[in-house]
């Protein structure tokens, strides 16, 4: 579902994909003072969504895109190859200290298993 259904819902486990700096926000265009507007949006929407799960959270976003994939979903990225590095969303680190450290997803699902 998207971040924009999630209202009023709630669920065991809710993964939010894409927290990827273009994505989540996505089409922000930072010299048009409107934009501000969409950033505060985009801020709401995702605490709404993060908000809803009553056990796990988890908010994913991929480290590396291909260049072509990256340039035509609109991710924000680092590097000059076919295979570049994308930038966490802002809203990530406006998490605060509480919030718990990041763990790959090779890593997690060691965890799980």
């Amino acid at each position: 579902m998207s971040l924009h259904k999630s209202k009023g819902l709630t669920a065991q486990m809710v993964v939010v994909a894409g927290c990827v700096e273009g994505l989540i926000p996505s089409g922000i265009k930072e010299d048009d003072p409107e934009q501000l507007r969409k950033v505060e949006e985009f801020r709401r929407l995702l605490y709404v969504a993060i908000t809803r799960t009553k056990n796990i959270l988890i908010l994913s976003g991929a480290i590396q895109f291909a260049r072509s994939d990256a340039l035509q979903m609109g991710a924000q990225f680092t590097g000059k190859g076919n295979t570049v590095r994308t930038i966490a969303s802002r809203f990530i680190g406006e998490l605060g200290a509480s919030a718990p450290p990041p763990i790959d997803g090779r890593d997690f699902l060691v965890e799980e298993a």
